[in-house]
C-alpha cells in the first residue's frame, strides 16, 4: 500500500498508551506502480507489475491496496519497486506473506521514502520452531547418552587399572 504521507495539522501528535506518538500516514495514493521480481521453485524468474487504485472515478470499487499472488515461493521476494510521479525506489529481500506500507514523502527524494513491513505469522513459523526445538532436543539426547557412556567406560577402566599388580615396585 502506498500512502500520501500527509500530516493532519489540527492533530499533529496523537496520544498513545506509551506516550505521544506521531503516527499519521495520510490516505491511499491513486496511481503508483508497484512491481516485484522473484525466483520460482524451478529457478525461473517471475516479474509482475500493478497499479494501486487505477481508476478513481465513476463508481469504482477497487481495493485501496495492491495484492500480488506469489504462489508457493520458497525464497524471499528479490526486489519490490515502487514508482510515483516519475520517481522510483527499490527495496530488496521482502518477506513473502507480509504487508508493506510505503510512505513516499517527499516525492522528489526517493531515498527518504519510508517503508514499514508487517509480517503475518503463519503455521509454518510454528512448525519451523517445533522442528528446530525437536532437532536441538535430539542432538542434546545424543550428547548426554555419549557422555554417560564415556563416563561408564572410564569407571570400568579405572577399576581394571586398580586391580593390576604394579611390577615397578619389585
Amino acid at each position: 500500500m502506498v500512502l500520501t504521507g500527509r500530516n493532519n495539522s489540527m492533530y499533529p501528535i496523537s496520544p498513545g498508551s506509551l506516550g505521544k506518538k506521531k503516527r499519521t500516514y495520510g490516505t491511499n495514493l491513486p496511481g503508483p506502480s508497484i512491481a516485484y521480481r522473484t525466483t520460482t521453485q524451478d529457478g525461473s524468474p517471475r516479474n509482475a507489475i500493478a497499479a494501486q487504485l487505477p481508476q478513481s472515478a465513476y463508481f469504482s470499487l477497487n481495493l485501496p491496496y495492491t495484492t500480488f499472488g506469489l504462489g508457493r515461493t520458497p525464497n524471499f521476494v528479490d526486489s519490490l519497486t515502487i514508482g510515483v510521479g516519475g520517481k522510483s525506489r527499490e527495496w530488496p529481500q521482502i518477506i513473502p506473506n507480509s504487508q508493506m506500507v510505503v510512505i513516499p514523502n517527499p516525492i522528489s527524494k526517493p531515498y527518504r521514502w519510508k517503508a514499514q513491513l508487517f509480517v503475518t505469522p503463519s503455521k509454518l513459523i510454528l512448525l519451523s520452531a517445533a522442528a528446530l526445538s525437536g532437532t536441538c532436543g535430539l542432538i542434546s539426547l545424543i550428547i548426554v547418552s555419549l557422555y554417560w557412556k564415556e563416563r561408564r567406560e572410564d569407571k570400568i577402566e579405572k577399576l581394571q587399572e586398580a586391580h593390576r599388580f604394579p611390577f615397578d615396585a619389585m
